[in-house]
């Protein structure tokens, strides 16, 4: 199988796991936003970044050395036996480290949702790790179904709790729970985890090399952090709980986005990673990542075109104030597509200290100009704030990594975006039918024409297996 038809089926595989649930998903935040008050979905979102802090502080990162290292030993099962092993003897001292010093302060956590902090980083520590296991053995239709269980697990328990019991943000955080605990229980009957556990193949040696691939990372996910959610303690903090809750709510859609894009981003970050020696690198790097950015783009304006549409119907009036911060969340989004997009070419080399790098000044910039204008602009200034950082970011990653391979974006596939892009935006906020319906047309011509070759070998390939099936 070439590289192009590998790389395609692997996303197909792996976005078969979410697009089901994120549909599924989406469909209840008109639930959500009917049951739960503001102040509760800022309470229960605010956690959630608390724990996206909390457990790369604790687990070291081990998830995504397991993974790339995982990749190096497909055809050794006793190499793999080492290196789970040594990961998850890792992931129980970590998880001890975490309950140690979760007893120590919780007395100052003034929360009555705090017990749900510790059992969320504990869970997600171990459920991490296994949810690399079948990704770093090929087997991407377990890790598929693995997302899919976690998704459709989390949503009907949250439809349980929220809409039968009223058991509101309490419902929500024991939803979460639910969902991890049925993911962990069927990768580990799935992927006969015990297999690949023995005490025996400890290796110290190992443990170093993961922990010099992967305490580099640690910095790096905590400035992704800082770009991505700092926001919402700045807000919480400034403006108050219940305008977190509007602006968590205003990110669900360019949430959406960027999922659809991480699916594709696990097969590209495989792919780069085991053909990076290739002698025709750079032209099949620089092919694939202007094949992507015109896709993702057209998506991405594709779906603030679809928003004056959708949002009336989806989201409850109590949320309205919401609207106004996509588009600048969604233009965000966008530059951290193209950061993807060179992010993997470091993973594959292994230079993580430099993904740590430029993530680190992208969390600078973004605190810095949340702090400055949060005063005064409220929401604008926490939008803005990510957009600042998320294109700083893309431009920098884009002149560093020349350093290594030489990739180009096409200048031609950019001027057009941005035209679009503008003009769709400027159709968003005036927000009359007949302009937004006229801006639709264009919208859907243009990811049409600028997509045409994906779109005409992707309907090829699908062409081509249904005969083979006959």
């Amino acid at each position: 199988m070439s590289r192009e038809k590998d790389l395609a089926v692997n996303t197909v595989i792996l976005t078969v796991g979410k697009i089901c649930t994120q549909f599924v998903s989406y469909l209840l935040l008109p639930l959500y936003t009917a049951l739960l008050l503001p102040e509760e979905y800022g309470i229960v979102d605010l956690f959630s970044t608390y724990i996206s802090l909390l457990v790369p502080l604790f687990n070291w990162q081990f998830e995504n050395g397991f993974f790339r290292f995982m990749l190096d030993c497909r055809e050794n099962k006793e190499k793999q036996t080492a290196l789970f092993t040594t990961v998850f003897v890792s992931h129980f001292w970590q998880a001890l480290l975490f309950c140690v010093c979760y007893f120590a302060v919780q007395s100052f956590i003034p929360s009555e949702y705090k017990l749900f902090l510790l059992i969320n980083v504990l869970l997600n520590i171990f459920m991490n790790t296994l949810m690399q296991l079948p990704r770093g053995l090929g087997n991407n239709t377990v890790y598929a179904v693995a997302s899919f269980i976690s998704a459709i697990s989390t949503v009907l328990a949250n439809i349980l709790f929220i809409a039968v019991f009223r058991w509101g943000a309490y419902g929500m955080f024991v939803a979460n729970i639910v969902g991890k605990c049925i993911t962990i229980v069927y990768l580990i009957l799935s992927q006969k985890v015990w297999s690949f556990f023995k005490i025996s193949k400890y290796d110290k040696s190992l443990f170093k090399e993961v922990s010099r691939y992967s305490l580099p990372l640690i910095p790096n996910q905590l400035s992704w952090w800082v770009v991505g959610v700092s926001d919402r303690t700045i807000i919480s903090y400034v403006v108050g709980v219940a305008a977190n809750g509007i602006y968590s709510m205003a990110n669900k859609f360019s949430t959406l986005f960027i999922v659809f894009y991480n699916i594709f981003n696990m097969s590209w970050t495989e792919s780069v990673s085991l053909h990076m020696n290739d002698e025709d690198r750079d032209d099949y790097l620089t092919k694939t990542i202007n094949t992507m950015f015109r896709l993702f783009a057209a998506i991405g304006i594709g779906i603030i075109a679809c928003m004056p549409f959708v949002f009336p119907i989806m989201i409850n009036e109590k949320y309205n104030d919401a609207y106004y911060q996509i588009p600048i969340l969604m233009v965000a989004v966008l530059f951290q597509v193209v950061v993807g997009l060179y992010s993997v070419i470091y993973v594959a080399l292994k230079k993580s200290t430099e993904i740590a790098k430029t993530s680190f000044w992208a969390a600078i910039i973004n605190i810095v100009v949340n702090l400055l204008f949060v005063n005064y602009f409220g929401l604008y200034a926490a939008s803005f704030s990510t957009l600042a950082a998320y294109a700083t970011m893309a431009i920098y990653r884009y002149y560093d990594i020349k350093k290594y391979v030489n990739v180009v974006l096409d200048r031609k596939t950019l001027v057009i975006t941005v035209i679009v892009g503008a003009i769709t935006i400027c159709s968003y906020y005036y927000n009359q039918l007949f302009t937004n319906v006229l801006t639709l047309i264009m919208v859907v011509v243009f990811a049409m024409l600028t997509n045409k070759e994906f779109l005409l070998s992707s309907w090829e390939m699908v062409v081509g297996k249904l005969k083979k099936k006959r």
